[in-house]
């Protein structure tokens, strides 16, 4: 990674700044912030770069779904110094004696308190966190969200309503949209697009998991201390980066004055 790929100091000061103060929002959940850095890979397919420096926000969202020695954890990365109000989550187990992360797509197992807290604790948080780093200065920030894994049939019931409050608060919490990708929860799914058409019919948008796999690979602390790569996204992940990038502004002639008309931006 040459020098010109890393994030000026003062843009990366202000994203440690931002990110310590969500951990300490969710203390409850044993926040905590990592740094990462690699030469090759990472999230160098979105950036265009040959390696990545990310800044993490990780919490834990409680003990996995029947699975013992299992943690469902939630991360929050920012990862282009482009647009350090741009960020990807994850959700994922891992493996509490060595924080290994599983990479079975059928995993994390979204139960009713691990979804609970995800959306009504993590995710406003998510909402919030960037929106000072907006390098335009108007307070707008996005995250894309990628959700392997299934629902309990327990949770079924609570998952239209969760994602109705999802729905509703999204723009007061300062995103422009909301962005699930790799969502494919087949008894999941059409109860939020129901959810969806009732609530918001705009900026709205649910991205079904590709065939084709992304290159684009999270960041984790591995047990020795060095720093692995997770991959098993698709390229429903790209494609949410993109967009979301188009919403921050990038390269979408017009979007303030359509956004001002009430127009769709996208």
């Amino acid at each position: 990674m040459s020098l010109a790929d890393q994030w000026p100091a003062a843009t990366a000061k202000k994203v440690e700044v931002e990110l310590a103060a969500a951990a300490a929002q969710l203390s409850a959940l044993d926040a905590r912030i990592e740094h990462y850095k690699v030469a090759q890979g990472g999230y160098g397919a979105l950036t265009g770069s040959p390696g990545s420096e990310v800044f993490s926000l990780e919490a834990k969202l409680g003990p996995a779904h029947r699975r013992p020695g299992y943690t469902m954890w939630a991360l929050f990365q920012v990862f282009d110094p482009r647009q350090p109000n741009l960020a990807l989550v994850r959700f994922l187990e891992r493996r509490d004696r060595d924080g290994l992360p599983e990479e079975d797509l059928r995993r994390p197992v979204y139960s009713v308190s691990l979804d609970r807290r995800l959306c009504r604790e993590f995710i406003p948080v998510c909402n919030r966190a960037l929106g000072r780093l907006d390098p335009l200065g108007r307070g707008r920030s996005q995250h894309v969200d990628c959700y392997p894994g299934h629902v309990t049939f327990g949770n079924l019931i609570q998952t239209p309503v969760l994602a109705a409050g999802l729905f509703r608060r999204f723009r007061a919490d300062g995103q422009a949209a909301i962005m699930i990708t790799d969502f494919t929860e087949p008894l999941a799914v059409p109860a939020v697009r129901l959810v969806k058409a009732l609530v918001t019919r705009r900026d709205a948008h649910l991205i079904p998991r590709t065939s084709t796999p992304s290159a684009a690979r999270v960041l984790l602390r591995g047990p020795d201390g060095g720093i692995l790569q997770l991959g098993s996204m698709s390229t429903a992940v790209d494609q949410g980066i993109a967009t979301a990038r188009r919403y921050l502004g990038d390269g979408q002639p017009g979007y303030e004055a359509r956004k001002a008309k009430g127009q769709r931006a996208i």
